[in-house]
């Protein structure tokens, strides 16, 4: 699906297949990373909230320090491979550009799971909340729909 996408950019539809090929890579590997954090957070967060232990606030700041190295570290990985294999022109400035949309939108998957466990009662509602809003995401981003062929009232 990547494989020497970056280097063909002659027609309009050379530029679709970049940018399709781009946004698929990182809703693949977004949702998974949503998906995979809520049985972690659940454990913990539900024993911690029973317990008092912690108050929420403090409990959500130390979650997202701590997922940050990870993600950084998968965010590149994930990037140099997907960047190369896309046959992109190397150069630090692309590179870099492409590792900072990535590792934010990792993390915003992540922390995304993390709020659904926080607000739902158990780890299953939260599962179907995320798949709801990761179609209606999906949907209107723009990209499988185009904006102007969508009516005036979802456009964000």
């Amino acid at each position: 699906m990547f494989w020497d996408l970056g280097s063909k950019s002659d027609t309009q539809q050379d530029l679709f297949n970049a940018m399709g090929s781009m946004y698929a890579a990182i809703n693949f590997v977004g949702f998974q990373y949503g998906s995979t954090v809520q049985p972690v957070v659940v454990i913990v967060f539900y024993r911690e909230r029973a317990a008092g232990m912690y108050s929420a606030l403090p409990y959500a700041f130390s979650q997202f320090l701590i997922e940050i190295p990870y993600v950084f570290m998968q965010s590149l990985i994930y990037g140099l491979i997907v960047f190369s294999m896309m046959g992109f022109p190397w150069s630090v400035e692309k590179l870099a550009w492409f590792i900072y949309f990535l590792f934010f939108s990792l993390l915003y998957f992540v922390l995304y799971g993390m709020m659904t466990v926080a607000v739902t009662p158990n780890h299953n509602i939260a599962a179907i909340i995320s798949s709801f809003f990761y179609g209606i995401w999906n949907l209107f981003s723009g990209f499988i729909i185009p904006r102007p062929r969508m009516p005036i009232w979802w456009r964000w």
